[in-house]
């Protein structure tokens, strides 16, 4: 998409040292390794109290938002400071070097980034501002949190949603898929595109599935007049 002129890319890493889970070393390559959201470094705390210790029993319910109350239930230490803090880092960012016309994340990154999406949609009804972003893509996400009550937001909860288009690539191998699908319940029916590459919680790789998804985008981008 760079080569074609249709759009640019900023990258950026998260704010906190991460360390992986226990038998992930090998997944995430070579360290050092970086997170968007840690948990708060003033809560008494255990190795399981991490969300990411947890990834290793990911539960499989029979909805997508009841695996995710499954996976947070009481326990998960508080990350209330940390997930503020990721999000004026991410708007300092976006004052700075933008302006950006979408947004990409992939797994906890595709989380912050629809976090940052509500923040926007908030911020907008506060004060004013116009939100940044025209649409985002989400590889392997799980949904956001409420950037004022820092609760998950379930589709079968609340009636907040993500309202600029979105794309969602999933793997329908990935044990974490019901996070994919619960992120995709909470957009925009209208405008939100569902990616199945078929593989698990990676970024597809080869060529026929990367130019295919290309397209989606290309496409999305003549469709909602988006300059990226």
């Amino acid at each position: 998409m760079t080569e074609d002129g249709t759009a640019t890319f900023h990258f950026i890493n998260g704010p906190c040292k991460a360390v992986p889970p226990e038998g992930f070393e090998e997944y995430f390559g070579n360290p050092p390794y970086f997170r968007f959201i840690e948990p708060d470094q003033d809560v008494e705390k255990t190795e399981d109290d991490d969300v990411l210790a947890r990834i290793r029993e990911f539960p499989d319910c029979e909805t997508p938002e009841d695996t995710m109350r499954e996976l947070m239930r009481e326990g998960i230490a508080s990350s209330h400071r940390s997930t503020d803090n990721a999000l004026k880092y991410l708007v300092k960012i976006m004052e700075e070097r933008g302006p950006f016309d979408g947004i990409i994340g992939y797994s906890e990154g595709a989380t912050v980034a629809a976090t940052l999406l509500l923040h926007e949609q908030r911020r907008l009804l506060k004060k004013g501002i116009k939100p940044m972003f025209k649409y985002a893509i989400f590889f392997a996400g799980w949904p956001p949190v409420d950037p004022d009550t820092h609760a998950m937001i379930l589709s079968d909860e609340t009636d907040i949603m993500i309202e600029i288009p979105t794309c969602h690539i999933i793997g329908s191998l990935d044990p974490y898929v019901h996070g994919s699908l619960a992120l995709f319940n909470v957009c925009d029916p209208d405008t939100a595109y569902l990616f199945d590459h078929a593989k698990g919680h990676t970024l597809p790789r080869d060529k026929e599935t990367v130019r295919e998804l290309g397209d989606v985008v290309r496409e999305a981008i003549r469709t909602y007049d988006i300059h990226m």
